[in-house]
């Protein structure tokens, strides 16, 4: 008798028809009844700095992403995702720890993530995933590029710590063994070769397997082959209108920008192409989303770390062929912190009790249930002048200088959705105002960070 497939064992359960509970996914009936071939395999794709904005499937009229674009109509993107702590390391942290920075510690860049935290890699593992890991690490303290001392249950490993040398890229194999990125191939294009091969590797095993490719653009330096800069004019781009002026410098970076992504998006289609060509298509979850986002100059700022949509807003689009409904755009508001819960709960994988975030998978699948009133946002330490907390709800935009006590932004997303008139500290706002104060120092609260309590 030939032996069910993947996917028509999930279809078997009852995963395809929707059997969706809160908080866990799958009910524990399913999740007794599921075995390692039961569960699909996970390709998840993080950009790093590729702001929610910058995909032709989400308006943006300068740039190219075909496949991103190809992905979205054969699964669903999310229209309002956001990153809690839009920088690097902190972030990182939260999507393999699923719990917020003020509970690890990792408050900024260059921090180690206390090695005693369970990560996503574990969980998986725990539950029969073949796990990998290839690309920009960032939770391993300072060192550049470094080894990484702690992988968290990445079995595979084809990484490094940090840094950004496109042309001249280095990383570290499993026996921490330094390999060298061949001369003049484009770092991203040498990292597919290794997710390819990684697939290809397990394409026939029983167990399903969890690949994390972390790209280390489209984040400056803004650079890419030839073949990418040739397609971007810089004088000709058309500027978000919160852009108030540019410099010619600042172009050129923005269609370096662009130039990296597109190369990112053409990588992807590469990665989509093999799953096609090795017959698993319909037995993978393919993932795709960054960070965080890029200013370049919307609100005269050039870098993240900011509350505004260009910083926090970033990608998520997500495909699985007979499970996920095609063509979908998903409004509801989803959050970094929901992505290690969300993928347990796709996957049939038991959410640890410690996770901070929520299981979200039915707003994947189509289904009906929970959705999140509002997403807590946070930059730097408390210690730190230029720390904030913030909340943006399905409408507004507010963050506040925590050591400062004092009010930063508050922006009607609704009415104002280029975030040009900052309402903060405005006396025909001041409700408004103290009733999102009131849910920032509640999240606050809930999650144990230090910051001012209470406001003066």
């Amino acid at each position: 008798m030939k032996q069910a497939t993947r996917r028509q064992f999930l279809k078997a359960t009852g995963a395809a028809a929707g059997l969706v509970m809160w908080p866990g996914a799958l009910g524990r009936e399913v999740e007794a009844a599921r075995s390692d071939s039961s569960r699909p395999n996970v390709l998840f794709v993080l950009a790093d700095q590729w702001r929610a904005q910058a995909l032709h499937c989400a308006g943006d009229p300068n740039i190219k992403t075909p496949h991103i674009d190809e992905l979205a109509r054969r699964g669903v993107r999310f229209t309002h995702c956001y990153s809690n702590s839009p920088l690097c390391t902190p972030f990182r942290s939260m999507l393999m720890s699923g719990r917020y920075t003020a509970r690890t510690g990792v408050w900024k860049n260059n921090i180690l993530l206390p090695p005693d935290e369970l990560c996503i890699a574990e969980s998986f593992g725990q539950a029969g995933y073949r796990t990998g890991y290839i690309g920009k690490w960032h939770l391993d303290g300072a060192a550049k590029p470094g080894s990484v001392r702690h992988r968290q249950g990445w079995r595979y490993w084809a990484g490094f710590n940090r840094g950004h040398n496109y042309f001249e890229g280095v990383y570290f194999r499993d026996a921490d063994t330094k390999v060298e990125v061949p001369e003049g191939v484009f770092e991203p294009d040498h990292q597919t070769d290794l997710a390819i091969n990684f697939i290809t590797e397990r394409s026939g095993d029983d167990a399903p397997w969890f690949l994390m490719l972390a790209f280390g653009g489209p984040h400056q330096p803004y650079k890419a082959p030839d073949q990418y800069m040739e397609m971007y004019n810089p004088d000709t781009l058309k500027l978000r209108p919160n852009v108030s002026k540019m410099k010619k410098s600042e172009r050129k970076a923005l269609a370096g920008y662009y130039a990296h992504a597109t190369n990112l998006d053409h990588n992807i289609g590469r990665l989509v192409a093999h799953l096609k060509e090795q017959g698993l298509t319909e037995e993978t979850l393919v993932v795709f989303t960054a960070d965080h986002g890029d200013m370049h100059r919307s609100q005269g700022e050039r870098f993240k770390s900011k509350p505004w949509e260009e910083s926090i807003a970033v990608p998520m689009v997500a495909a699985w062929p007979g499970m996920i409904p095609r063509g979908r755009e998903e409004d509801a508001l989803f959050a970094s912190i929901d992505i290690y819960p969300t993928l347990c709960g796709l996957c049939g994988v038991e959410i640890p009790e410690d996770k901070d975030g929520c299981d979200f998978s039915h707003l994947f699948l189509g289904k009906a249930g929970p959705r999140r009133d509002d997403v807590h946002l946070t930059i730097g330490s408390p210690e730190m002048d230029e720390a904030w907390r913030g909340v943006r709800t399905d409408r507004y935009t507010y963050a506040w200088y925590a050591k400062r006590d004092q009010g930063y932004v508050l922006y009607d997303n609704k009415k104002d959705p280029y975030q040009k008139k900052n309402l903060n500290d405005e006396p025909a706002h001041r409700k408004l105002q103290e009733k999102l104060h009131t849910l920032t120092m509640r999240n606050l609260k809930a999650i144990g960070d230090p910051s001012t309590p209470d406001r003066k």
